[in-house]
């Protein structure tokens, strides 16, 4: 064990350096020789392990987790104490703390002071200083990882509190860490970390080939005796010990430290009530000049600077070392802190209401007027707010709030807002306005666009009325306008549309206009009214160059070429593929995804399936390239519409799956992956179908968008009209009369008139139908069928050849040709309509079996496809093996995974493998 220092603890602080960081663990009492880490010699293997393969170039991520006071900054102390020892390892170490709202980019900004000089250090540098976005931050980190001579141990601790920039910029090198020399560890407590954290989000979105998990488990009744023995306890007395602690580490200590007999098994083994009164009993006997160190430094997270601490302690020093010596702290390089969190937080209980804003107040005072260092915005917020010092409230937390969104951080940012507006009653209306409206802002990208967002924006821009300013008034009832949009209220976006330009129009002309142009002109767009969508966005292009916002140019060339692209005019693509350029020679991150979603849609839609696949996986490319998470399920969602298109059923159900299990999804993100679901379950003759369908309906209907509804009325009609039932397919098409506008699309109007004929009802013939359909409402469906075929559609194949087998055109051929067509793809409904019509026409067709046609065969319930990946797990392979062999997607394997497990009704992969062995569930198994 490392010994403290004996230097005076100020005179340390005024020294000229305290060098690396020690990383020894402080003992509370000595433990007469006993190995420090008990139980962990395995999870040091297997961090070993991983940073050898760093070393070596294979880089990865190690996931350290468990409760609190378990260990893991033991393993982390000891790994980063090996790593110091060798040879042309860069060890960078940086944790977050527990502000609430925590300083953007706090560990990197941490890990800063140990990077050497050089051009690429200095790019980051640079960049962390500027407040650059996060994205900007990760990708100059990457280079600096890439670039250097030696291998990097990145170590962040305590990620549970981490803020979002952080997190952002761990999810961009996670996800290129394979191939960089650099080994990533993350610490982060288990207990408090679930689906919906932050972190639980960033942790399902790491690449699962290249992480290792080390969950550290509690310790042995055996481990707790070894301690009592070396505390001078009897080894008796560890299992009652054990049973009131469950085995955190850090409780067994710090009860035997206090020399606390009697403790209550019984007790929450999160935190045990008698491991807390042993930490306040030991606190209890200290001198006094002890316990006002302690008081004193207990309502700084994280820990203080010397020199923090010196200007709280001017005469403390050796009351400061007594408390080090004792282990109550601990002194790593410049930093003073307690040895956990736990001990802090049990200190800071004792501190009565008015004690405690004292000891804020005067932190806050030591460190007014140093923005650089400790003496960040969010950390003078912090201690603002817990001050009660409004002013200081409201001088601090918007600054840092806007500190905080530069980097990506919104979440923060939305806190520190939020902080800010609990005590802005008595500010002035400017102020109260701004932080409704910029709260609003961060608030619906970090967490959700709900009815307090959008109220946020109505008391912004009642303030902003009563203050007269114009351009206010404007942005916000633009806002409105989209925010009602996102929660798919058509008639309330158009209202405040309307509005935001009828305002604006009657003063002189600014951004704030060509925005409102610009929004108008996307709504028509996505109602299909096509002169109306480019009108406005002429006007929005004409305002836009002459005032040199690029932006906005780029934003309404994007709603022009989609509006004309869509109602069948080519020269639509060119404006789309223009506004592309434009984004992302100008880093409009945003509306290069608008611009990747509008084209990649739109070839799947015109059924140009060769082009869809190669813009859905650039687009998908930029957003992960870019961390536009916000924008990523559109287009996957899209792309398992492409999936349905092609007949690949399995497949658009896992992709739609995976979407449909991210967190706080929109509407408009949401729509595509449901509306997949629904009619791939409608097609495959599931159960559930329909109240998928009614929820889509539910979501689309208030949008009053063509192109999110019809697909989904069709699909209720094909249902219908599939089970015989013309006239309900026929009453679900013409519920979409209900909407003023026309179909422009020559694919969605030629659908909407071919089914109304099938079902018998007279349809107006398109101006410009798409061929397949053109084909068949020129009552040729023999030659549609030939089309959607060449196309690459199997079922629209299928159910055109059992339209010409219905018109009475050589049904024998025609129903031949549609069981070939649909048996593969295990559509059992269209299946059921062909016996029927076979029965009708006095055939007896041979019966085909698909792959659903096989789970219903299966013991279990297995699809096909889930066969193929029990058979590989049986053998032994990973999901990754298991996805380069089937030409799947990682997520897709996992996602055929879970579901084998679900259907076998086993806890995990070795226990479905021996069951797969033992009944016979795998080829080859009769012979094991």
């Amino acid at each position: 064990m490392t010994a403290v220092p004996r230097q005076n603890a100020w005179a340390r602080a005024a020294g000229p350096g305290a060098g690396p960081p020690d990383f020894a663990v402080v003992r509370p009492f000595s433990l007469g020789g006993v190995m420090e880490l008990l139980e962990r010699a395995e999870a040091l293997e297997q961090a070993q392990a991983s940073l050898t393969r760093a070393r070596a170039g294979r880089g990865g991520v190690l996931l350290l987790s468990g409760e609190a006071g378990i260990g893991k900054t033991s393993v982390v102390a000891a790994l980063a104490t090996q790593a110091v020892g060798l040879t042309g390892l860069r060890l960078l170490r940086g944790g977050c703390e527990d502000l609430g709202s925590a300083r953007p980019l706090g560990p990197l900004h941490e890990m800063a002071r140990g990077l050497a000089h050089g051009e690429a250090a200095g790019a980051l540098l640079a960049l962390l200083a500027g407040n650059a976005p996060a994205g900007e931050v990760g990708a100059a980190l990457v280079e600096l990882l890439d670039d250097a001579h030696d291998p990097s141990l990145l170590v962040f601790e305590d990620l549970h509190w981490a803020d979002e920039a952080t997190l952002d910029l761990i999810k961009h090198l996670g996800r290129r860490i394979a191939q960089l020399p650099a080994l990533l560890l993350l610490s982060y407590r288990s207990d408090e970390v679930h689906a919906e954290h932050p972190l639980g989000r960033l942790l399902g979105d790491l690449p699962a080939s290249c992480c290792t998990r080390l969950a550290l488990a509690p310790l042995s009744v055996g481990a707790v005796a070894t301690l009592c023995t070396a505390a001078g306890r009897p080894a008796s007395t560890a299992p009652a010990l054990h049973a009131a602690t469950a085995g955190n580490p850090f409780f067994v200590t710090e009860v035997l430290a206090s020399g606390v007999v009697d403790l209550d098994p019984g007790a929450p083994a999160a935190v045990p009530s008698g491991v807390r009164d042993a930490v306040l009993t030991r606190i209890r006997r200290l001198a006094p000049e002890l316990r006002e160190v302690l008081s004193t430094l207990c309502v700084v997270p994280g820990g203080a600077s010397l020199a923090l601490a010196q200007a709280l302690l001017p005469d403390a020093a050796p009351a400061v070392d007594d408390c080090i010596a004792r282990g109550l702290l601990v002194a790593r390089g410049e930093l003073l802190a307690f040895r956990h969190e736990l001990a802090r937080l049990a200190v800071a209980d004792l501190l009565a209401p008015m004690q405690r804003r004292s000891r804020h107040a005067a932190v806050l005072q030591a460190l007014r007027g140093r923005v650089s260092g400790e003496a960040t915005l969010a950390r003078l917020a912090h201690h603002a707010s817990a001050a009660g010092d409004a002013a200081a409230v409201l001088e601090f937390a918007p600054a840092a709030a806007a500190q905080a969104a530069a980097v990506g951080a919104h979440r923060q940012a939305a806190l520190l807002l939020a902080m800010a507006l609990r005590v802005a009653d008595a500010a002035p209306l400017a102020l109260r306005a701004q932080l409704h409206e910029s709260w609003s802002y961060e608030a619906g990208l970090a967490l959700r666009i709900d009815a307090e967002v959008v109220q946020a924006r109505h008391r912004a821009l009642a303030l902003w009325r009563q203050l007269g300013r114009i351009d206010k008034i404007g942005l916000n009832l633009r806002w409105l306008s989209r925010l009602h949009w996102y929660q798919g209220d058509a008639a309330e976006a158009e209202r405040y549309a309307a509005e935001a330009v009828e305002v604006l129009q009657a003063h002189p002309p600014g951004a704030e206009l060509a925005w409102a142009y610009a929004t108008r002109a996307q709504l028509h767009m996505l109602r299909d009214r096509v002169e109306p969508a480019r009108l406005w966005g002429e006007r929005a292009m004409s305002l836009a160059r002459r005032l040199g916002e690029r932006e906005v140019l780029c934003h309404a060339l994007n709603s022009v070429g989609t509006a004309t692209l869509f109602a069948g005019h080519a020269e639509g693509a060119a404006l789309l593929e223009r506004s592309l350029a434009l984004a992302r020679e100008s880093g409009f991150h945003e509306q290069a995804a608008r611009a990747y979603s509008n084209i990649a849609e739109h070839a799947v839609v015109s059924k140009d399936f060769a082009r869809a696949e190669v813009w859905l996986a650039e687009g998908i490319a930029f957003n992960r390239r870019f961390d536009l998470d916000a924008w990523r399920p559109y287009l996957v969602g899209w792309q398992a519409q492409l999936r349905l298109e092609q007949g690949r059923y399995e497949e658009a159900l896992a992709i739609a799956a995976e979407v449909l299990a991210m967190s706080r999804l929109t509407t408009i993100m949401k729509l595509p992956a449901l509306t997949v679901r629904a009619w791939t379950l409608l097609r495959c003759g599931a159960p559930e179908a329909r109240g998928v369908l009614d929820e889509a309906l539910a979501i689309a209907r208030p949008t009053r968008e063509g192109h999110r509804i019809l697909p989904l009325l069709q699909a209720q009609a094909e249902s219908r009209w599939l089970a015989g039932d013309e006239a309900g397919a026929a009453a679900a098409l013409q519920t979409l009369g209900e909407l003023p506008e026309q179909q422009s699309s020559p694919w969605a109007a030629g659908a909407l008139a071919t089914w109304l004929r099938r079902c018998g009802r007279s349809a107006a013939l398109p101006a410009r139908p798409a061929e397949p359909w053109a084909l068949e409402l020129a009552g040729r469906p023999d030659l549609a069928a030939e089309a959607w075929a060449r196309l690459g559609l199997p079922f629209e194949a299928g159910v055109a050849r059992l339209q010409q087998a219905l018109a009475g055109d050589a049904p024998e051929a025609a129903l031949a040709d549609a069981q070939r067509l649909l048996a593969p793809l295990g559509a059992a409904p269209a299946l059921a309509r062909l016996q029927v019509l076979a029965r009708r026409h006095g055939l007896a067709l041979q019966r085909r079996r698909g792959p659903y046609a096989r789970s219903r065969q299966h013991p279990n319930g297995l699809t096909g496809r889930e066969q193929q990946v029990l058979a590989l797990l049986a053998e032994g392979r990973a999901n990754a093996d298991i996805a380069g062999r089937l030409g799947l997607s990682l997520r897709t394997v996992e996602h055929h995974v879970s579901a084998v497990l679900a259907k076998l009704g086993t806890e995990g992969r070795a226990e479905a493998i021996a069951k797969a062995w033992r009944e016979g569930l795998v080829p080859g198994a009769a012979q094991r």
